[in-house]
């Protein structure tokens, strides 16, 4: 069994001026996913596109909104909202008051993942390698 609180997971963090990604389990946990809590800073509005991973979602603080780029559509974010990438759409995710989404990420990050130009994550090998696909 895995037990993580939220100050474990402060130590597997991931920050930008624009977000703080708390990592709780990652690829050496042997889930087959990674769980992460996210803060999304306010004002913000994050072209994302997860060429590599498929994430789904849930809103649990706060208000934002979704927008998908690849096969269009918007949809306002509350507690108790979920949205799964099964895709790998490009999309815009914003907030101007700020939000906390819990996500998950298969394949599992490994951890030091931040995001690329194109707003993805790059595929890590377990010691941290990017592999070319």
């Amino acid at each position: 069994m895995i037990i993580r609180t939220h100050e474990d997971a402060k130590n597997d963090a991931v920050e930008d001026d624009k977000w703080i990604s708390r990592r709780y389990t990652l690829r050496a946990d042997g889930m087959g996913h990674s769980m992460h809590e996210t803060y999304i800073k306010p004002g913000q509005h994050l072209h994302m596109w997860y060429k590599n991973h498929k994430e789904t979602v849930l809103c649990v603080d706060g208000e934002g909104q979704i927008e998908d780029l690849t096969e269009g559509g918007t949809w306002e974010l509350k507690p108790g909202v979920l949205y799964a990438l099964d895709k790998h759409q490009q999309h815009i995710l914003s907030s101007e008051k700020g939000m906390t989404v819990i996500c998950a990420f298969s394949p599992s990050l490994v951890g030091p993942e931040d995001h690329d130009e194109q707003g993805s994550y790059p595929l890590l090998d377990d010691d941290g390698t990017v592999i070319q696909r």
